[in-house]
């Protein structure tokens, strides 16, 4: 943000396009091959891009450099206005907890960044807001900062400062995917499942290949499918086992003394749990992570 106005106004100052370095060119080279295959792939998430951000940042830095005392000063309150609507955001949050409802939806309603912050219900972003108070309080105060060195002809200083006021900020989101990380992976449910599949016990899974794929990462045991298409999650050949299962399968299982475990949407529990107990007496709710619930015929 702080390099922005340097950019737009003064781009032939900053962007210098009749006379790009070498240290210019290849930093423009490091975030090509990154970025542009991203715009011809089919499916993409917003972190395949992470690898040009380090390249960014420099060139960023460098254009700091070039650009003008006075959009410098511009950058650095730019950076200050950011702070102060995070302090708003953070206020309206607290304000509007008790107005608005809301609750997490599927995970597969997640799967990138900006259907993410959609999908976050307000009580989320209320968790949130000692965050987003540190954050922008980090903004404006750097931002002074760097106003004073900028003022103080002191660029590398002010740059430093700004460099310095993302510091509290990247470990606040730090924090704050931490928070939120049971509702974008598996990993709770596996550490859960891990020491109760030691001695045996079947786990199962209804829901895409996709969104389990933290569960793969993180369990210990093979685990099946529920209620999916072998055609769409498997399309290049058959797997060694069946690890696709329907329900009647599930039920088939649910009556065997070997410890069975269903994890599904919070959404699909009380159906699971009339179609359980129909038949059979045995039925638990065991464990919770995000939207996910682990049913059990055990305790």
């Amino acid at each position: 943000m702080a390099p922005l106005p340097g950019i737009i106004l003064a781009w032939r100052r900053v962007l210098r396009p009749r006379e790009i370095s070498f240290a210019d060119g290849l930093l423009f080279c490091w975030m090509g091959v990154i970025f542009v295959p991203l715009l011809f792939l089919g499916q993409r998430q917003d972190y395949y891009s992470m690898s040009m951000w380090s390249a960014f940042a420099l060139w960023a830095a460098m254009a700091w450099d070039r650009t003008p005392q006075s959009l410098r000063a511009a950058g650095a309150v730019a950076v200050g206005v950011i702070g102060l609507i995070l302090a708003g955001g953070a206020l309206f949050a607290a304000r509007a907890t008790r107005a608005l409802n809301g609750t997490w939806g599927v995970m597969d309603a997640r799967w990138t960044a900006w259907r993410a912050l959609n999908d976050m219900p307000v009580s989320a972003w209320v968790a949130l807001r000692p965050i987003l108070v540190i954050t922008a309080v980090s903004f404006v105060f750097f931002s002074i900062v760097a106003l004073y060195f900028i003022f103080k002809q002191r660029g590398k200083l002010a740059a430093i400062a700004l460099a310095a006021s993302m510091i509290p900020a990247g470990l606040s989101m730090v924090v704050g995917v931490a928070k939120t990380a049971p509702y974008f992976s598996l990993a709770d449910v596996a550490r859960y499942l891990n020491p109760r599949l030691e001695t045996g016990g079947h786990a199962m899974f209804e829901g895409p290949l996709d969104d389990s794929s933290s569960l793969i990462f993180y369990l210990n045991r093979r685990f099946s499918f529920v209620n999916q298409n072998p055609r769409k999650e498997a399309p290049m050949g058959t797997p060694a086992i069946d690890i696709f299962l329907d329900e009647q399968a599930v039920l088939d299982k649910w009556d065997q003394p070997n410890p069975v475990y269903l994890i599904v949407e919070q959404s699909r529990a009380d159906y699971w749990r009339e179609r359980v107990t129909s038949r059979f007496h045995v039925y638990h709710q065991v464990s919770s992570s995000g939207t996910y619930v682990v049913l059990s015929n055990q305790l």
